[in-house]
C-alpha cells in the first residue's frame, strides 16, 4: 500500500528554439534537459510517473510554426518513453498548437483526459487527471473548472472513498492565489472557478492532495486536511522534479530532485535577480519535507 511516485511539470521542450524567452526558461538548452531528465527519474524507480502539463512550447507566447511543433512532439514523446514506470499526463496551455489552440496533434502522442480521467494508478491510490481546457488556450490559457470536472471529481471521490482507496488530483495550473487582489495587482495563475473546486475538494474525504504546476513555483501548503502541491519547472531553474512517498500511516514525503547539469543551473540562475530565484525554488520545506495527510492516515491505516 505505500506508494512512491514522481512527478515533473513545465518541461517545456523545444525542437529549434532560437532564443529561450522569459526566466527562467534555458528553451535553447532544452535538449540537454530532456537526456538528463530521463535517467534522473528512472534512477527513483517509481511506481509512477506524472506529467503536470507544458510538456512543449506551443499554444501562445512562442510562435512555434507548426512544423517545429509537430518535431517537438516528436522528440518528446521519444525522449518520455525512456522512462521506465507507467507516466500520466494532463494538458497543460502550452501543449496545443500555436495557430488553432488544438490539442488534436499531441493527443495522437501523449494520452491525455478529454474532461477528467481516473486511474488506478497503485494499491488504494487513485489519480484525477484534468483537462481545464474546454476552449482553446489561446483564448483562455488559465482554463476553467467545470461542473462536468465538478460531477466526475464528486461521483470518483465517493467510490474511492467507499474503496478505502486515495484520490490526488492532478491539474496545470494553480488552484490558490499567492497573493490578494491589491491596488493594481492582480493575481495570477489560477484556474477560473477555482473557490469551486477548492470547496468541492473540502467535501471530498476521499481527496488527499492536488498537484499543480503552471507558475514554475515549488510550494507546499496545507489546507484544512488536504494539500496543493505547487511544483518547479523542469526548462529552468531551479531545474528538476519531485519526488513524492505516501506512508501507510498518512505521510507525505517529498524530496525535490535537480538535474546535474550545473552548468545550465547556474546560467538560468542568473538570469534572474536572486530573490526571483528564491521564489521559484521555494522554501526548504516547499522541496523537502514530511507532512501528516489526517485525510490519508483515516484512508489508510
Amino acid at each position: 500500500m505505500p506508494s512512491h511516485f514522481v512527478f515533473v511539470t513545465d518541461s517545456h521542450h523545444h525542437a529549434a528554439a532560437a532564443e529561450d524567452f522569459g526566466a527562467p526558461k534555458m528553451l535553447t538548452r532544452s535538449h540537454e534537459i530532456h537526456r538528463a531528465m530521463v535517467p534522473a527519474i528512472n534512477t527513483c524507480n517509481a511506481d509512477f510517473i506524472v506529467h503536470g502539463g507544458d510538456v512543449v512550447c506551443g499554444g501562445g507566447s512562442f510562435e512555434m510554426p507548426y512544423d517545429i511543433y509537430l518535431q517537438t512532439i516528436d522528440e518528446a514523446k521519444k525522449a518520455f518513453d525512456g522512462l521506465h514506470a507507467p507516466t500520466y499526463y494532463v494538458p497543460g496551455n502550452h501543449d496545443c498548437d500555436a495557430q488553432e489552440g488544438s490539442f488534436e496533434a499531441f493527443a495522437r502522442q501523449f494520452p491525455i483526459p478529454e474532461t477528467l480521467d481516473i486511474v488506478e494508478a497503485a494499491p488504494r491510490l487513485r489519480l484525477a487527471l484534468a483537462n481545464v481546457y474546454p476552449v482553446s488556450p489561446l483564448e483562455d490559457s488559465l482554463g476553467t473548472w467545470t461542473e462536468a470536472h465538478d460531477r466526475i471529481l464528486r461521483e470518483a471521490a465517493a467510490k474511492a472513498y467507499s474503496d478505502r482507496c486515495a484520490l490526488i488530483l492532478f491539474i496545470h495550473p494553480w488552484v490558490f492565489p499567492q497573493y490578494e487582489a491589491q491596488a493594481d495587482f492582480v493575481p495570477g495563475g489560477i484556474v477560473g472557478n477555482a473557490e469551486q473546486l477548492i470547496e468541492t475538494v473540502k467535501n471530498l474525504p476521499a481527496a488527499i492532495a492536488i498537484f499543480t504546476g503552471h507558475r514554475h513555483i515549488n510550494r507546499i501548503r496545507t489546507y484544512r486536511d488536504f494539500l496543493v502541491v505547487d511544483t518547479a519547472c523542469l526548462i529552468g531553474f531551479p531545474l528538476g522534479f519531485r519526488e513524492v512517498w505516501l506512508t501507510e500511516d498518512g505521510y507525505f514525503k517529498t524530496r525535490f530532485r535537480t538535474l546535474d547539469l550545473p552548468d545550465l543551473m547556474q546560467a538560468s540562475f542568473d538570469r534572474s535577480p536572486v530573490k526571483t530565484n528564491q521564489i521559484w525554488q521555494g522554501e526548504v520545506h516547499d522541496r523537502d519535507t514530511e507532512i501528516l495527510i489526517p485525510r490519508l492516515k483515516a484512508l489508510w491505516e
